[in-house]
């Protein structure tokens, strides 16, 4: 209902750049979100819309993004070998979240991943300008995947889309609302 509040010019603006990225905004795809601030909507790409642009370049296969509880096995390591190891546990009532990762699957067989634990995920958080209403407060977990797939995205292979998909949750990060123009944003900047 916020979204009546805001200007038809930037409705405008977030559903042009929705169609420009071939992300459905809301719906049950949670491709991306159409986000009032006050009178400006925002269009904002969603995990799963980061997701399907990733896999657009030809190149990764799948990305998934899971939650690392208290009590779930789990275990990684970096270097030339890189390893991960996840078995959760399944309970009727979810155990708190600890951390939260990202993996990609390429073509070729490798994968590349991306591990957060919360104290990073609620670092982002605090940076927000969001970090006290909306998404952050009534979907932590989902919010907690998008920002790790966010940091993986660095490490791929970016579709023309994507790139754009990520300067523009920058620029709604930042508040920077833009005349449409595409933002000076560089990986450094998303996250």
């Amino acid at each position: 209902p916020k979204i009546l509040d805001c200007s038809r010019e930037s409705v405008l603006m977030s559903i042009m750049q929705a169609a420009e990225l071939g992300l459905e905004p809301g719906g049950a795809l949670g491709e991306g979100y159409l986000v009032p601030y006050g009178s400006t909507c925002q269009f904002i790409p969603g995990y799963r819309g980061l997701i399907s642009l990733a896999r657009r370049s030809g190149q990764i296969i799948s990305i998934e993004a899971h939650l690392v509880r208290e009590g779930d096995e789990f275990d990684f390591s970096l270097g030339t070998n890189p390893q991960l190891t996840h078995k959760p546990v399944f309970s009727e009532k979810p155990a708190e979240m600890r951390a939260v990762y990202a993996i990609a699957f390429f073509n070729d067989g490798s994968t590349q991943f991306e591990v957060m634990v919360k104290a990073e995920v609620d670092a982002i958080r605090k940076r927000s300008r969001a970090s006290g209403s909306g998404p952050w407060v009534t979907d932590y977990e989902e919010m907690a995947k998008k920002t790790v797939v966010r940091r993986l995205s660095k490490y791929l292979p970016l579709s023309p889309e994507l790139s754009r998909a990520l300067e523009i949750q920058a620029m709604a990060e930042a508040g920077d609302f833009g005349d449409g123009c595409a933002p000076k944003v560089t990986h450094d900047d998303l996250n």
